[in-house]
């Protein structure tokens, strides 16, 4: 069970325990403030819970990489989390709980090290360790298995419990189902086991695919040039006098009870509709031959019609394909499905509808017309910028997936852009050459730190002493020095031998060896990060009266990485020419990009944008809670989204559609009419009939829709 967010009661208890720590006084017109508390006073608390909601919901949409990152997020601000939520110990954490054998399921040990650390550092959570342990167990069984999987394809489940350390069927089959959520590895039913196939070589096809087109060679059309180039170096985008127009801040999230009531709860018929004219004509169940596939989970509309995605390769004629792709027009009609050689993890389809591009999870980009034609694949791997990119924060070729949060292909197909982590590349389709490669400034309030060197100097024999005592002989890199002292320290910590001196000794002496052969001191080394260069960024500073006069000054700050402290690039767009684009952050800013790369104005919303369109005049910001629409720097409507949408835009205006409602709008945001429907939407459609609305088992007729449905040309 997760955390569930505090009472109002609870919050202004809380507060009061930190005015008490630091000695403040008492705020009487604060308390008479409802709202204060939970908005004011605990921001840690309301990012926490924020936090909390987002691993659940990557971890059920398969993105265990987002997962991994929200929960690392968490890490940072466990302490304060702790100090302003006394009953923490109690609980449980999903950071803590959930996202561990998330870890050991993707192999990311650094992460395991780091929640390691971060509850070391804390004696109220030292007692969650046992999670750790588990997730390092796990994380062992994984290597085995994966081992296994990849040199015996198609073993069977059952057939995993004749391994050494792999007795456990339970925990077998649990990692067996995560592993091929996470698409690692592929479960083909066998009787009454499974058997387990890598999942970039699945098993031979049964049946070739019937009615559809044959899967491509992609691979080879992998242009050569691209590895064989220089990178172009990525410029820091300067923004101290970039014009900022800053919106109303988005909020992370509603209240369930006023989403609940937006969405209508309660709603006791199938179908509600608002608006002039949008009376239903007919209300119709559907026949199981006309149902929507529920294999096709992911839909990417436009106003030209919608992009379908099998993301698990459910679809029944292509068995061996990782995902596959349909296209419908704005009608519904589709076109025969194509089965993809390569999974669609990160996704993006052009604002004219006339293209999507993906990125599967081991980096290949691969992008498809709307007539399923191939017309660009390349491995991200073997573009230089990302090579760079790679090397500068130590990023490493399994991890290209948790570093790549967006893809884009412009309008005219011309263009397509990459973000990894801060940087941003774009890149002229034809030629494969970068035109522009840039990075955005760390988030504001982290400073940069450099990393203490360490004093002791060693003879030969010392230092020949030093690679003993770390069971190493040169030659050897300074990163194999690191992993090498992650390791043995995780098994000699004290906290994980208690009692034990001679542990202990082996674990001081670890440090002095790892000083001896890096120069670095190793207090600045953390578990999680080797980089020399970190960033800190202050908590709370505050002053604090003491008798006869005077005062202290406390503050309580954080480190990272430069990881940590970068402003990841979390969405982006091409303008509709495909010249400039949109760039949007962590830290909510949308920064509008030229087509040299040159900063021209920002957007500060304050939340990560899940969408950016710009048609004509307008600019339209889509987060999970709230939609913008801008004309250059004037706020020209604000609509509050309820749960995750999407945006169709069309000639005459735009639709939001929600889980269960789609609405329709002028271009300036005034809303036309709007469908509500008790069950999950699956499709919209522009008929001429007018418009169709569809969940999995029924559909209606809206004939008023037709007068200002529109179709780009």
């Amino acid at each position: 069970m997760g955390l569930r967010c505090p009472s109002r009661s609870t919050l202004r208890h809380m507060f009061e325990s930190i005015r008490r720590l630091f000695g403040a006084s008492r705020d009487t017109d604060a308390e008479q403030n409802e709202g204060f508390y939970y908005h004011g006073s605990s921001q840690t608390v309301q990012k926490y819970f924020e936090l909390s909601t987002a691993i659940t919901r990557y971890k059920s949409d398969g993105d265990f990489a987002a997962a991994i990152a929200a929960a690392r997020q968490t890490f940072v601000l466990l302490p304060e989390f702790v100090r302003e939520t006394p009953d923490a110990p109690m609980l449980r954490s999903h950071a803590v709980h959930t996202a561990p054998i998330l870890m050991a399921v993707m192999e990311d040990q650094a992460a395991i090290e780091d929640l390691q650390q971060t509850l070391q550092q804390i004696p109220e959570l030292r007692n969650w360790l046992n999670e750790v342990d588990a997730a390092l167990h796990a994380l062992g069984a994984v290597r085995a298995m994966m081992k296994v999987v990849n040199d015996l394809p198609g073993v069977t489940q059952a057939a995993f419990k004749e391994q050494p350390g792999l007795s456990d069927g339970r925990l077998i089959a649990r990692l067996a189902t995560l592993l091929e959520k996470a698409k690692r590895v592929r479960r083909v039913r066998s009787g009454k086991s499974f058997k387990l196939f890598p999942y970039d070589r699945p098993p031979a096809p049964v049946n070739s695919p019937k009615a559809g087109i044959e899967p491509s060679s992609a691979k080879a059309i992998s242009p050569s040039a691209l590895a064989s180039r220089k990178a172009v170096p990525a410029r820091e985008l300067d923004l101290t006098k970039v014009p900022v127009v800053r919106l109303p801040k988005a909020p992370l999230s509603w209240e369930e009870r006023m989403a609940a009531k937006a969405l209508g709860e309660g709603q006791p018929v199938r179908f509600k509709s608002e608006g002039e004219g949008w009376e239903f004509r007919t209300e119709e169940k559907l026949s199981a031959d006309k149902r929507p596939d529920p294999a096709f989970r992911e839909a990417h509309h436009t106003s030209r019609g919608t992009f379908w995605v099998d993301p698990r390769g459910k679809t029944e004629r292509f068995p061996t394909n990782p995902a596959v792709l349909r296209v419908a027009d704005a009608s519904g009609a589709t076109k025969p499905d194509r089965g993809l050689d390569f999974d669609a993890y990160r996704a993006d389809v052009n604002a004219s509808g006339s293209a999507i591009l993906f990125l599967s999870r081991d980096g290949m980009l691969h992008g498809y017309t709307n007539d399923l034609e191939l017309f660009i694949a390349g491995r991200l791997t073997d573009i230089p910028e990302f090579r760079a990119q790679a090397a500068r924060l130590g990023i490493s070729p399994r991890e290209v997936k948790n570093h790549t949060r967006c893809v884009s292909i412009s309008s005219d197909r011309s263009r397509f852009l990459v973000t990894v982590v801060d940087e941003a590349y774009c890149y002229d389709v034809a030629s494969q050459a970068a035109l522009w490669a840039v990075r955005v400034p760390i988030q504001d309030g982290w400073t940069r730190i450099a990393s203490q060197r360490s004093d002791l100097v060693g003879t030969d024999v010392e230092i020949a002493q030093a690679l003993r005592v770390m069971d190493l002989a040169l030659p050897l890199s300074p990163e194999e020095v690191t992993q090498q002292y992650r390791k043995l320290a995780l098994r000699f910590h004290p906290d994980r031998n208690p009692g034990d001196g001679s542990a202990t000794a082996r674990f001081q002496s670890l440090g002095n060896a790892y000083e001896l052969l890096t120069g670095i001191d190793v207090r600045n080394l953390t578990l999680a990060d080797a980089e020399v260069i970190s960033y800190r960024k202050a908590l709370h500073d505050v002053q604090v009266a003491v008798p006869g006069g005077g005062s202290v000054g406390i503050s309580i700050s954080t480190v990272t990485s430069e990881k940590g402290a970068a402003d990841w690039i979390y969405a982006a767009n091409f303008a509709p020419t495909g010249k400039g684009t949109y760039l949007a952050t962590y830290s909510g800013k949308v920064i509008r990009i030229s087509e040299d790369g040159t900063p021209k104005f920002i957007y500060d919303i304050g939340s990560v944008p899940r969408h950016i369109e710009e048609v004509d005049r307008y600019l339209y910001l889509l987060t999970d809670t709230r939609l913008y629409v801008v004309d250059g720097d004037r706020l020209t409507a604000l609509v509050d989204v309820f749960d995750r949408g999407d945006l169709i835009i069309g000639d005459t205006g735009f639709g939001l559609m929600e889980p269960k409602s789609f609405s329709w709008f002028t271009p300036t945001g005034e809303r036309v009419g709007r469908v509500k429907s008790k069950d999950p939407l699956r499709r919209v459609m522009s008929t001429e009939r007018g418009l169709v609305v569809e969940t999995r088992q029924h559909r209606v007729n809206i004939p008023g829709a037709q007068s200002w449905w529109g179709v780009l040309k």
